[in-house]
């Protein structure tokens, strides 16, 4: 039985399908389709395990391929990977509304391709497990009754089974306590949203239901999912009574914070990636059309960083995208975002810039300026000293009339005219009024 992750490629250019063929062969099962409507066929005959998908194909693009994919039940939740020989933010942003995981520009870069296709099929993967776990673990609550409480208002006394105090790690002396007592050990950043929705379900605004942390009697938190509904009422709607299950939920927990961190971290920086940027700036600009405040963009370049790599290898080019990530972190604040939008690319935010623009442009461009100082400084890549410099493009953005797509187009046009400057600078774009 073939084990191999089965890869579809979809590619009208034969020379790019046998590319694909030689370098994926070895560590996946690959079947490739010449156009849109023969990958359609293949997947419905058998599902891959991932889809890469030219953009720009004759007939049917990449585009409406894609579409047709999402809107078949058994293929929409099959990851897609565009790759494509463009490389503008119109189409990067266009794939990535439609739903697709990744973006891939042509010519290909192997191992980045494989690693990519690694790092998909490890959170499709992991959004299996976690959809298996979840059932399974509704079939043994039905079956169990695990982890039941009994509430009565009273005199206030909370009762349990055994699996309740077992999940927390209490004996049995436990197994009646003052409802006081399980307040205490629900976190303290999660006993509000808890009350809260407590106090809904008493006044019979419906079922409670909560997703929280309790303290664990070695110390520790466990997160557990908490149901339960009032089974009693005196005849004025005064609840009496009230009975419900807990279970231990910390394990899929666990997979989705490895599922947010793979699709919104670059995985060699641990910097926010191209998707989480994209999110913070459109929030961003919602908050200033509320506030009358600025925010400031600035797009990163590192000089001469192909340099690096064809002569010292890609090993060296890593460990200076990793030194350039931290030095950035430390030249914002807490509410600031630094993003690492792949290759020697990145991106700083910066938010709650009070105005007017000339204030707020001109508190950026300290921030700038702090960053070439601090990207000026030598770098040591092992046993390597290596000098490197950026080329920044910074503009200013407010909640008016601003697009996510416009203020990355400003921002990069700023740091191209750097780089036609003469590098190790920083220029600005047009600033929004």
């Amino acid at each position: 039985m073939n084990s191999k992750p089965r890869i579809l490629a979809i590619d009208d250019t034969p020379t790019n399908l046998y590319t694909l063929g030689m370098a994926l062969a070895g560590e996946f099962d690959l079947q490739i389709a010449s156009s849109g409507p023969e990958g359609l066929v293949m997947a419905r005959e058998s599902t891959p395990d991932l889809i890469l998908l030219d953009v720009m194909m004759p007939g049917m693009d990449g585009f409406e391929t894609c579409r047709r994919f999402k809107a078949e039940p058994a293929l929409a939740n099959t990851p897609i990977i565009f790759v494509t020989a463009l490389s503008d933010l119109e189409s990067e942003l266009s794939g990535l509304l439609l739903g697709v995981a990744d973006y891939i520009t042509k010519p290909f870069k192997v191992e980045l391709v494989k690693l990519r296709i690694r790092n998909i099929l490890r959170i499709s993967s992991l959004s299996q497990e976690l959809k298996t776990s979840e059932e399974c673990l509704r079939y043994v609550m039905e079956a169990t009754g695990e982890g039941v409480w009994d509430w009565g208002m009273t005199d206030g006394a909370v009762h349990h089974n055994a699996s309740w105090c077992q999940i927390l790690g209490l004996d049995l002396s436990f197994l009646t306590h003052p409802v006081e007592a399980f307040m205490e050990l629900i976190h303290p950043d999660d006993r509000a949203g808890v009350q809260r929705v407590l106090g809904a379900c008493l006044a019979g605004e419906g079922n409670y239901a909560s997703e929280h942390r309790l303290r664990h009697a070695c110390g520790h938190y466990v997160w557990v999912a908490d149901r339960g509904r009032v089974v009693e009422r005196a005849a004025t709607g005064e609840p009496l009574r009230m009975v419900g299950s807990i279970a231990n939920i910390t394990e899929r927990k666990r997979h989705e914070a490895e599922i947010h961190h793979l699709a919104y971290f670059d995985a060699l920086t641990e910097l926010p990636n191209r998707r989480l940027l994209i999110e913070r700036l459109q929030q961003a600009i919602i908050r200033n059309q509320r506030s009358k405040q600025f925010g400031a963009l600035m797009f990163l370049d590192m000089d001469r960083f192909k340099q690096l790599n064809d002569t010292h290898g890609h090993a060296k080019g890593d460990e200076l995208l990793i030194e350039v990530g931290r030095r950035l972190s430390g030249c914002i604040r807490e509410q600031d975002t630094v993003a690492r939008l792949g290759g020697d690319e990145f991106v700083v935010m910066l938010e709650h810039l009070a105005g007017p623009a000339d204030d707020a442009i001109a508190n950026a461009r300290g921030v700038g300026y702090k960053i070439l100082d601090t990207l000026n400084a030598p770098y040591r890549l092992g046993e390597l000293p290596y000098a490197s410099t950026p080329s920044i493009g910074l503009t200013l953005f407010s909640g008016k009339e601003d697009s996510v797509d416009g203020i990355l187009k400003r921002a990069d046009a700023a740091m191209y005219a750097a780089k036609a400057a003469g590098r190790n600078t920083l220029r600005e774009a047009n600033i929004c009024s």
